[in-house]
């Protein structure tokens, strides 16, 4: 029987799944066109593919920037620590998205952006905290990924706003 202390990930031991991040990002993609006056297949298929784009940059740049401020604990865990961080921190986009799409198809709001650009921040600073309690230190787990959060949600408004 083997002992496995610390974060060091075992044989065998499943990456953790970031796949319902990019579903977030892909609905709330999906849902910008329906926000418009007229709606267009253009826009859709656009909006879909600047939702992925963001979407995997902020999964990316995350686990560098949770690689790069901590590697000691990188080194421990093999790198695993910032995946489990960003992939935990990320599942709190889903009730943002979740309300974005009902607030767009029950309620005919025009909220996805302000619930999208929410969602980001609030699972960026998410993962920073999910980061500190798997023993990284300082105040830099939160405040890098809050300000990589503010300038990809920010920007991604600026893009949804050329979309045709």
């Amino acid at each position: 029987m083997g002992m496995n202390l610390g974060y060091a990930q075992p044989p065998g031991r499943e990456k953790t799944a970031l796949w319902p991040s990019y579903l977030c990002f892909l609905v709330l993609g999906v849902l910008v066109p329906f926000s418009r006056p007229d709606f267009k297949i253009l826009t859709l298929g656009l909006s879909a593919l600047a939702a992925l784009i963001i979407g995997l940059l902020t999964v990316k740049l995350l686990i560098a920037i949770f690689n790069l401020g901590n590697p000691t604990l990188r080194v421990e865990t093999a790198g695993q620590f910032s995946r489990e961080a960003v992939g935990s921190g990320m599942l709190f986009m889903i009730p943002f998205t979740v309300l974005a799409a009902l607030a767009q198809l029950l309620l005919n709001w025009n909220a996805v952006m302000p619930f999208a650009s929410a969602a980001i921040m609030t699972a960026a600073a998410t993962a920073g905290s999910e980061a500190m309690k798997k023993g990284a230190q300082g105040m830099k787990n939160v405040m890098v990924p809050s300000g990589l959060a503010f300038i990809l949600s920010t920007g991604w408004m600026m893009l949804i706003g050329f979309l045709p």
